[in-house]
């Protein structure tokens, strides 16, 4: 008996919410502003946000094409993606090297690269623009962590 009463009493608050949410009148008012259509007159040129450019944008030729490149900076070797080594420039900017020599490959090392930007090459390691490294001097070997050739 005190189940059927309490199921009747659930049955009950459950239909009025039901009623209550389908009723006809609405108590909100929502004001929509409408935006006025964009409508471009021909004398008037759309404005750009201005972006400032990266230092490899602009390090590019009028022509579009990469320019050999001459940067200060350190060596440091990143364990994502089963680990490679990458460049980290004075400027902040960042690289992964391809074909740097095996006696560079140390962690820590301070040096002057050279090399050709590749902006539009992928690779697994997505760590700042691929540089293919042309001549590499070292600076500092002072700051190198782990052994002559880690990893």
């Amino acid at each position: 008996m005190k189940f059927t009463r309490t199921l009747s009493t659930l049955s009950a608050v459950t239909l009025l919410f039901v009623l209550a949410g389908c009723s006809n009148e609405d108590d909100t008012t929502v004001n929509v502003k409408e935006e006025p259509l964009m409508t471009e007159k021909a004398d008037e040129k759309p404005q750009q946000a201005f972006v400032p450019k990266t230092a490899e944008q602009k390090r590019l030729s009028a022509s579009g094409e990469a320019s050999e490149v001459t940067l200060t900076g350190t060596i440091v070797y990143k364990e994502m993606e089963g680990g490679f080594y990458a460049f980290i420039a004075e400027d902040g900017e960042r690289y992964t090297l391809r074909k740097l020599d095996k006696k560079f490959h140390r962690n820590g090392l301070i040096v002057k690269i050279t090399g050709m930007p590749m902006p539009d090459l992928m690779t697994i390691t997505q760590y700042g623009t691929v540089l293919k490294v042309e001549s590499v001097e070292i600076l500092d070997a002072s700051r190198v962590i782990g052994n002559t050739s880690s990893h």
